[in-house]
């Protein structure tokens, strides 16, 4: 069974005792911004509205590349017994992307597998993100245009309808990790800059179209957002620099933000090296100087965050490399340190590349 890696690497460390200093000690030793609390497994906590939803999401893990590229056995039987064994660790959701293309269809197969889970987690007492994953149709070619608004819209309006009975244990997640032709950093292919302003004020454009969908449908569903260059943390404070100017105008309570970090990629990468930083004493240091800027940001904006991926790449070159005690106190610190934050987070787990 593929979770044994992930069993060694991820939920011992993760939920390992820890007496509150384990971690703690070294954040409160470097700045005082951040609290000690890390949070155990605990009981599930009722998101009786949006401001404690986060806390409820708490910690979790991505069903990655099943119903979204379609790698992994789509089965829902199969996929329930992996949602059975995340909720057996102590964690208490789960993320599931899914690309649905550029138009819903409820009848889909698709539909009824993401549906059958989806509930199965829901019955269980998790919290369960739906997203539109890897939709290369609106990546690739997004000009702004009413043609793509009116498929996006479209797209939402019918997920959100679809669901529409579930509770608020439901969060959905607008875009997953807008690039191309919202802005890609370089070296991802011939695509404009991140900063660009017009890919800027796109990416706000399409989360925009998406939110207002699902408004249409449930006025007080969580709702998560993107920044540009696939959810970076180094793009997230110029997309939505305070919560005035998110979708809703600061006014919803229901909206926040969500981004990924496989920071640096050159230790974090699927192609990574554990020497990049050799010691887990310099491993913590370094990933406490990476995430400064977005704990800065947070705090200062007060809009709610959901790290929405992290994790550690191990190709086939780098699986030996990966089963280390450095890597499983990245997956300890890492987690721990979005929690003392107050961020709910969630490892990317795939039937390959990561975790």
């Amino acid at each position: 069974m593929r979770w044994s890696l992930f069993l060694a690497i991820c939920a011992q460390s993760v939920f390992a005792d820890c007496d509150g200093e384990c971690d703690a000690s070294l954040l409160m030793q470097q700045k005082k911004d951040v609290t000690g609390r890390l949070d155990k497994p605990k009981a599930k906590v009722e998101a009786a509205d949006c401001n404690h939803l986060i806390e409820a999401m708490g910690r979790g893990i991505n069903i990655g590349n099943t119903y979204d590229m379609h790698q992994d056995d789509q089965n829902p039987k199969t996929v329930k017994e992996r949602v059975e064994w995340i909720k057996s660790q102590g964690f208490s959701h789960v993320r599931l992307p899914v690309t649905w293309g550029d138009s819903f269809d409820p009848t889909s197969q698709l539909t009824k597998d993401v549906t059958e889970v989806a509930d199965y987690a829901l019955d269980l007492g998790l919290c369960v993100i739906i997203n539109t994953h890897h939709e290369e149709w609106l990546k690739e070619h997004y000009d702004g245009s009413k043609y793509f608004n009116d498929k996006f819209w479209s797209l939402w309006h019918n997920i959100a309808l679809h669901f529409q009975s579930r509770d608020r244990h439901l969060v959905f997640e607008i875009l997953n990790e807008p690039e191309k032709a919202f802005g890609s950093w370089p070296g991802s292919g011939n695509w404009p800059q991140p900063f660009d302003q017009w890919r800027q004020q796109l990416t706000r454009q399409i989360n925009a179209v998406g939110y207002d969908a699902v408004r249409k449908v449930s006025p007080d569903r969580m709702v998560f957002v993107s920044p540009n260059a696939m959810a970076s943390i180094g793009t997230v404070k110029a997309i939505y620099p305070t919560k005035w100017n998110l979708p809703g105008g600061g006014n919803d309570e229901c909206v926040g933000v969500t981004v990924h970090t496989y920071d640096p990629w050159n230790f974090a990468g699927d192609t990574g090296k554990n020497s990049f930083y050799g010691t887990v004493e310099k491993m913590k240091l370094g990933l406490y100087d990476t995430w400064k800027d977005l704990r800065a940001w947070q705090f200062n904006s007060g809009i709610k965050l959901y790290i929405g991926e992290f994790g550690i790449g191990r190709r086939d070159c780098c699986k030996a490399e990966r089963n280390t005690d450095l890597v499983r106190e990245y997956y300890k610190f890492a987690m721990n340190h979005f929690r003392a934050n107050g961020w709910s987070a969630a490892a990317w787990d795939d039937p390959g590349w990561f975790a």
